[in-house]
């Protein structure tokens, strides 16, 4: 508990540490919409939040927090090495994700990445997995290209129409 509390606390200092940093980045004539502050601002306020939810999770004494967390991958049975394959599994398919983007688009190599993730940690092809990933793939794109005005590579696709 006091692990968990100490960590909290920590974190939120680092998040409130970061935020000014991330808040003194100068505007640039050339950024977007979001502009240079934004993901960092956006990674800040996320790490304070949670850090913020582990301190209240750790006097609220529920969960048990990080200990609970580590007895229970401990209790799970799985090796190291196992973990880490997956782990490296993981990171392949983002890396083809990256790849394919220039060519697939952003739509359809989105589509393909939560297709392929979920196919990899279901261990098994659901019926739900293709809708799920064709609806992910839109939504993101109206998400960001839509609505935030990021631009995401169209791909190969509008010079064949």
């Amino acid at each position: 508990m006091k692990r968990d509390l100490v960590c909290g606390i920590l974190m939120l200092a680092l998040a409130i540490a970061y935020y000014s940093v991330a808040a003194a980045i100068p505007h640039s004539m050339l950024a977007d919409s979001v502009g240079p502050q934004g993901l960092p601002i956006s990674y800040a306020i996320v790490l304070g939040i949670l850090s913020l939810l582990l301190i209240a999770n750790t006097l609220l004494g529920r969960g048990g927090g990080i200990q609970a967390i580590v007895s229970a991958s401990k209790s799970a049975g799985r090796s190291d090495r196992y973990a880490a394959l997956r782990a490296c599994g993981m990171v392949l398919m983002g890396a083809a994700y990256v790849a394919v983007l220039p060519w697939l688009g952003y739509i359809l190599s989105l589509a393909l990445l939560i297709f392929f993730v979920a196919w990899y940690l279901e261990r098994r092809l659901t019926r739900w997995m293709l809708p799920i990933a064709a609806a992910g793939g839109v939504v993101f794109w109206v998400i960001f290209v839509e609505i935030l005005q990021v631009p995401q590579p169209a791909g190969l696709w509008p010079s064949l129409i």
